[in-house]
């Protein structure tokens, strides 16, 4: 299974004939020397070929083996002279990498995206490189190392959890009271919008006093100002009500990218507890005569199925929330604290996939595609009979299109705008004005003419700057919707829910259970002493 972009098209001649007389010196250098043949075995693990020499046609090829590609790479082999170096070999390697195809890419395992992947999930590779299918083959062992290893995880990241929430419960009141004041000091002291415009606003204050002191000198009476006429407050009056339009229209966006944000969020939590309370509970296999027949057994299924859907789940958000976030970007690099806000964990195969587009190039097809391995990932275990409920998979494939459909409509707020040209002719009309209206205030206000400039001044460039802030509602600004603190809660939500699913079950009250023949549940230090141990599961 391989593809190719289009940029690759153009150099495939070249590449096939460079690879064949490769191919052929390598079969003459292997004949001759150990080093060959040992830098031939390299040069083989790296470009996919089953064994040197010229590939053999398709009736002579022996049955079950694998037919061999050339690797298509967007830029050509040069100079590579046999026997092989080094140096040559690592160059060749280098090529692969650079093509999308790294060296782990066999792994078994996912791993933790690093702050560089993490920074490059916006760039775009074009094309998915080679990939080599593998049938599958029992490895009980790595399974359960892994199951064990993830639990273990889940189980510190739960301590974590609840260690969190009790130091916000013991917080002294003096020290909650200091918080609280610091924290409404700190809401109330700060620059916001007016850090950004500041520039402005100081230089037609700096323009407003220059000109009192000009109309001081003339006794206060310019050639036009509020006195002998006032057309000037119909055009400001125009630029107020359009002013006024674009910030409505922008805050109604912020509020439909903040409800379409949460919408995601509130669809994937509840397909979480829909997926994780109805797994069954019981397990009524022999594991040990399973586990001795070199088979996997059901409960090993469902506990590493919790493991990867939760994974899953986290690369979802992920991807959808960076396209959402690198609409804002526009050509500027993200840093590496905010690419590190949102963190996945994928394997070598995934990365290179969801590099193939991105939604800035009008694409939806990494977040499509990420749901649909969640989809295939529930529909299995529904097809083994996993779930309490054969109508899990059809509740949890609804809440998922749900999610979609959320993105879908956050990513068309995200990505569109009001029109360049209208916005340029509001900031015309804002500056003709304040360069305009202390002309005709400075008669009547005189010495106090700067007060009111200023006012306008903060009031029109203000208003510029709040709606261009709230037109684009993602990004990783501080005024931004604050997708990467959705994508934690989610995560410790989906994490309580896998450690305390089977809580589920214990609800109703231990009379009323013992009349449908369910089991009483109690808390263990609250026993009562009349059961015996054996009447007691611990």
């Amino acid at each position: 299974l391989w593809g190719a972009g289009p940029a690759c098209h153009s150099v495939e001649p070249m590449l096939v004939g460079a690879l064949s007389s490769v191919r052929s010196n390598l079969s003459t250098a292997s004949r001759t020397s150990s080093q060959s043949r040992s830098n031939l075995g390299t040069l083989r693990s790296h470009a996919g070929q089953d064994r040197p020499g010229t590939p053999e046609a398709p009736d002579q090829k022996a049955a079950g083996r694998p037919r061999i590609h050339e690797k298509r790479l967007t830029k050509p082999l040069q100079d590579i002279q046999l026997p092989l170096s080094e140096d040559k070999i690592s160059q060749l390697r280098a090529y692969l990498k650079s093509d999308g195809l790294s060296e782990g890419a066999a792994a078994l395992r996912s791993r933790p995206a690093t702050v560089e992947e993490l920074r490059s999930l916006g760039k775009v590779l074009g094309y998915m490189p080679h990939l080599n299918v593998v049938p599958p083959k029992s490895q009980i062992g790595e399974v359960v190392s892994r199951v064990q290893a993830l639990d273990q995880s889940l189980q510190q990241q739960v301590q974590d959890i609840c260690d969190k929430l009790r130091e916000k419960q013991v917080t002294s009141t003096m020290e909650s009271c200091r918080r609280c004041w610091v924290a409404r000091l700190g809401k109330v002291f700060r620059l916001g919008i007016l850090g950004d415009i500041w520039m402005q606003t100081a230089f037609y204050l700096c323009y407003t006093i220059m000109l009192q002191v000009h109309a001081a000198q003339n006794d206060w009476t310019l050639q036009w100002t509020a006195a002998i006429e006032d057309n000037i407050y119909y055009p400001a009056l125009v630029a107020s009500f359009l002013l006024s339009m674009r910030a409505s229209d922008c805050m109604l966006r912020f509020q439909l990218g903040r409800r379409h944000c949460f919408e995601m969020e509130k669809s994937l939590r509840e397909m979480a507890f829909e997926v994780m309370t109805k797994l069954s509970l019981e397990h009524p296999e022999n594991e040990r005569d399973v586990l001795a027949r070199n088979c996997v057994p059901n409960s090993l299924k469902k506990q590493y199925f919790k493991h990867e859907f939760r994974r899953l789940v986290k690369l979802l958000f992920a991807c959808a929330a960076r396209d959402l976030n690198d609409s804002a970007l526009e050509d500027e690099e993200i840093s590496a604290a905010d690419a590190e806000r949102l963190p996945c964990a994928l394997t070598d195969v995934e990365l290179a996939t969801v590099h193939v587009t991105h939604s800035a190039y009008g694409h939806v097809f990494r977040v499509y595609l990420v749901a649909a391995w969640l989809t295939k990932l529930m529909r299995k275990i529904q097809d083994e009979n996993l779930f309490d409920d054969d109508s899990v998979f059809g509740n949890a494939h609804a809440l998922l299109q749900d999610f979609k459909t959320a993105w879908f409509n956050a990513r068309t707020v995200a990505y569109t705008q009001m029109p360049n040209n209208i916005i340029h002719m509001l900031w015309l009309m804002v500056q003709v004005l304040n360069l305009v209206l202390p002309y005709e205030l400075v008669s009547v206000c005189r010495h106090m003419t700067w007060l009111p400039s200023l006012f306008i001044s903060i009031a029109f460039f203000g208003t510029l700057r709040m709606s261009a802030v709230l037109e684009n509602p993602f990004g990783f600004d501080e005024d931004d919707i604050a997708v990467w603190e959705v994508s934690r809660n989610l995560d410790e939500d989906i994490a309580l829910i896998m450690f305390y699913s089977g809580l589920d079950e214990v609800g109703g009250e231990n009379l009323y259970r013992s009349t449908v023949m369910k089991d009483s549940i109690h808390i263990y230090d609250t026993v009562y002493e009349s059961y015996t141990d054996d009447d007691v599961s611990h």
